[in-house]
């Protein structure tokens, strides 16, 4: 059979039309931004989605029959279960609806408020659009307001917390201070109290003579002197080390712009420093003993001494003393072990060991005091507080709701309690971490025959600290829902839907 070249040409000028009009036919079900997505290739045909090697004639989709696996060759019908019908919502918000709600009967106005899903007119669904937009813009504008007024909330906060946080780091260098401090006053009076300890064993007289005793006066005045200049040492150590610190501040977060917050925080600090300076004291005074006074030392007539009411290690510098007081102690004890000799029996201490003891005890007391609180505060500046430290302001700060037979508390980074109409409460978990939006509990009271209690607290942006809901969704793990300006990010500006009514 042969066929005219007249008849191919016009069976190749209807198949390129068919082509034609294929292309420009708006795909039911489809967005506009993927319309794209189903045109037909030269020989009218078209490739599945995610399916490309599946190849069906273009007048295959929305037929009603579901060829490709993803269902994309049938956008605009049920035919396929795992479809999904595009509804354009103009004016609104588009929206999608499953495949299998195409053509129900049931207006699906949640979704599809222009009540495209139902072109197929089993039943006739209006377009409402109109009034959904509206319901919806005043839903959007309470959202923003709220989003408003919690990020104006959050923004105390954090300046909140950055005061507690420079707090913390001010009372940290002064108890690094005092600590120094502590650490030389226990070292005197551990050196004090061997000395004490020695001349209370080594005494053999109590007379000595009037030239031992301006020796011994002018050697009390050296050692204050010595006190106090090593007192000032440690002092501008530890204040250099300050120093150091607001300059290495000053060097990581310094911005050439005049107005850089690190440039004012570190001139501040440095304005504290300088009114923090305790001054030289008298510690000058101490020192600068005049030479003529030594000189006047031996300018009396010569005195007489007698050897048998003199203590013998007057004679000796103190660092001799000492020695010789260990040598003594270790060799006593050397031949006590070995039955050489009796073991001493204590006696009682003098009033000179008595108080050395009590002046030493009080400054390990002190140093250990201390040590514990700088310890706390360091832990304290180290603690996680979220994004910004914003936490560091709720910190201790409680929100409970009622709910059922109960009364439930949450107390940021600290607690989760419940407690009944009677006894006492119920620890449900201590604050253990935050992770993104939600703070979690754990380790709460043992439940009978079960678990440990434990929480965990969703959080979301609010104006004001709330707790919205409590469940217990497993045996003894509990979920809070509640609102707080902690977790407002700043607003986006206002946007409206291009499409118009």
């Amino acid at each position: 059979m042969r066929i005219s070249i007249s008849t191919f040409v016009l069976a190749l000028a209807y198949t390129g039309r068919e082509v034609l009009a294929a292309k420009s036919a708006h795909i039911r079900g489809v967005s506009d931004a993927d319309q794209a997505l189903y045109q037909p290739d030269e020989s009218g045909n078209w490739a599945c989605l995610n399916h490309p090697d599946i190849i069906l004639p273009f007048s295959r989709i929305n037929d009603d029959y579901c060829d490709c696996p993803d269902g994309s060759d049938e956008p605009g019908t049920s035919a396929c279960p795992n479809g999904k019908f595009y509804c354009a919502n103009k004016g609104h918000v588009p929206g999608t609806v499953p495949a299998s709600r195409v053509n129900d009967g049931v207006c699906d106005y949640d979704t599809c408020c222009d009540g495209s899903e139902e072109w197929a007119g089993i039943v006739k669904c209006e377009n409402k659009c109109r009034e959904f937009a509206a319901e919806y813009a005043k839903k959007q504008a309470e959202i923003r307001k709220t989003q408003v007024a919690g990020w104006n909330a959050r923004a105390k906060l954090v300046a909140k917390a950055a005061g507690i946080r420079q707090t913390l780091q001010k009372e940290l260098g002064q108890l690094e201070t005092q600590i120094a401090l502590s650490d030389a006053r226990i070292l005197r009076a551990r050196e004090a109290l061997k000395l004490a300890e020695v001349q209370a064993s080594s005494r053999v007289g109590t007379k000595v003579s009037p030239l031992l005793g301006r020796v011994k006066a002018r050697i009390e005045e050296y050692q204050k002197a010595n006190m106090a200049l090593s007192q000032r040492v440690t002092i501008l150590e530890t204040r250099l080390a300050l120093a150091q610190d607001i300059l290495q501040k000053l060097n990581d977060e310094y911005n050439p712009n005049y107005n850089d917050e690190g440039v004012k925080a570190a001139v501040k600090a440095y304005q504290e420093f300088k009114e923090s300076d305790p001054g030289d004291g008298d510690y000058r005074q101490l020192i600068e003993i005049s030479a003529a006074d030594d000189e006047e030392l031996f300018s009396e007539e010569e005195i007489h001494v007698d050897p048998d009411v003199v203590e013998y290690e007057s004679y000796i510098s103190l660092q001799w003393r000492l020695w010789i007081h260990d040598q003594k102690t270790k060799l006593r004890e050397f031949l006590v072990e070995r039955g050489l000799l009796a073991e001493r029996k204590p006696s009682g201490e003098t009033a000179s060991v008595s108080n050395a003891k009590k002046e030493r005890d009080a400054a390990e007391k002190q140093n250990d005091e201390l040590k514990t609180k700088r310890d706390s505060v360091s832990k304290d500046l180290e603690a996680e507080f979220g994004d910004d430290d914003v936490f560091r302001a709720l910190a201790g700060e409680c929100i409970d709701i009622e709910s059922g037979e109960f009364t439930y508390e949450l107390c940021f980074n600290d607690r989760a309690s419940q407690k009944g109409k009677s006894g006492g409460p119920t620890k449900l978990g201590n604050f253990d971490k935050i992770e993104g939006n939600k703070m979690y509990f754990t380790q709460g009271v043992k439940c009978w025959n079960g678990p440990h209690r434990s929480a965990v607290v969703e959080m979301q942006c609010g104006e004001k600290n709330k707790v919205l809901s409590v469940s217990e969704p497993a045996m003894c793990e509990y979920f809070f829902k509640i609102v707080t300006p902690a977790l407002c990010t700043k607003p986006e500006s206002d946007t409206k839907p291009k499409d118009e009514l």
